[in-house]
């Protein structure tokens, strides 16, 4: 299997998550809304859960933001750079983003989702199967997001190195 292969089953699997979590989300509040307005009494889970499933789909939605290239960058010095020097700003600017991922999103998240796990830290409101939902649960989402920017940004150095060895015609 090639890295494009395995990159676009990655982007698919992503995306396919994040629709399923936003239609998941909508369809709570508007069960919410409905429970509250129209019966008068409201779901006890589906605040907490539409509340879970934002998280979820706004940290993942970064990381997929990472993959294509659709975050916030401010572009003021790469344009004034030759073409090699363009790829080398790329490699050290995805290095940092590696490095911060990972002491951030992937250690010290990873750290928190244990130490709430170990300590057995619940969701008030939400149960599923009769058992309280564990938090650390919820926030496994943060090292698992910082996994895959870090992945993203591997892929990047990786087309960085290919461009700087191999430029094509029109690039040099």
């Amino acid at each position: 299997m090639s890295i494009s292969t395995l990159n676009q089953i990655v982007n698919k699997a992503l995306i396919s998550i994040l629709i399923c979590f936003m239609a998941a989300m909508v369809l709570t509040v508007v069960w919410q809304v409905f429970t509250r307005f129209v019966i008068n009494d409201p779901s006890v889970f589906t605040d907490e859960l539409s509340r879970y499933l934002l998280i979820w789909i706004g940290i993942l939605g970064g990381a997929y933001t990472f993959a294509v290239k659709r975050h916030l960058a401010l572009e003021l010095l790469a344009p004034h750079l030759s073409y090699t020097k363009q790829q080398l700003l790329s490699i050290f600017i995805n290095l940092l983003i590696i490095l911060f991922c990972s002491i951030t999103f992937v250690y010290g998240g990873g750290s928190y989702v244990l130490t709430t796990l170990q300590h057995q830290q619940v969701s008030p409101g939400l149960s599923i199967g009769g058992h309280q939902l564990l938090i650390g649960y919820v926030y496994i989402v943060v090292p698992l997001a910082g996994m895959l920017i870090n992945y993203y940004g591997l892929l990047d150095i990786a087309a960085s190195v290919s461009n700087i060895v191999s430029p094509k015609e029109g690039d040099k």
